[in-house]
């Protein structure tokens, strides 16, 4: 675990963390800087890892681990505290790792990697822009457009999150893994 990336992204949990306690104690204007900087440090640890060669399989599966626990946390909390919506986002979202997580997991049984494609990164990025874009509307302007704007940014990352449940399950399929 000495890999710097990977220290990286275990930094990346651990701010994350101090995020979740500054939203649930409402000081938004560290959340907002915290949850920042935790998509920021997401952003540089694969491209930390490939410059200095140090991409493992151990390293992919704590970054994937570590987006999972920030955004579906930072969405339940949002729920919690601000636009309900957001907490039920984070619901479906849990459910869609979780069969993601069962598709993987029987493919690697059969030692087949299923790697995630274009639409998954495109789905965390909308993810991240509504994380930091709801934040930051709670924080310093609290406009409702804006927070329902983040609220359809949302949506259609988790519409782009399921899109790659089927494509996952397709795949599945093609591959004959059940």
């Amino acid at each position: 675990m000495g890999r710097i990336p990977n220290i990286i992204t275990c930094g990346r949990l651990l701010i994350a963390n101090m995020g979740f306690i500054m939203m649930l104690t409402d000081h938004w204007k560290p959340a907002f800087f915290i949850i920042l900087v935790a998509v920021l440090l997401d952003a540089m640890d694969g491209k930390v890892a490939r410059h200095l060669n140090q991409v493992s399989n151990a390293g992919v599966f704590l970054d994937i681990m570590v987006d999972k626990v920030v955004i579906i946390s930072t969405f339940l909390i949002v729920g919690y505290k601000l636009n309900r919506l957001f907490f039920y986002l984070g619901l479906f979202m849990l459910l869609r790792e979780y069969a993601i997580d069962t598709l993987r997991a029987i493919s690697a049984s059969r030692q087949i990697v299923l790697s995630a494609d274009n639409f998954s990164k495109i789905k965390g990025v909308l993810f991240m822009t509504a994380m930091v874009g709801i934040i930051g509307n709670q924080a310093f302007v609290r406009d409702p457009w804006l927070e329902w704007t983040m609220v359809v940014v949302a949506v259609i990352g988790m519409i782009m999150a399921y899109v790659t449940l089927a494509r996952f399950y397709q795949k599945c399929r093609n591959l004959q893994i059940f």
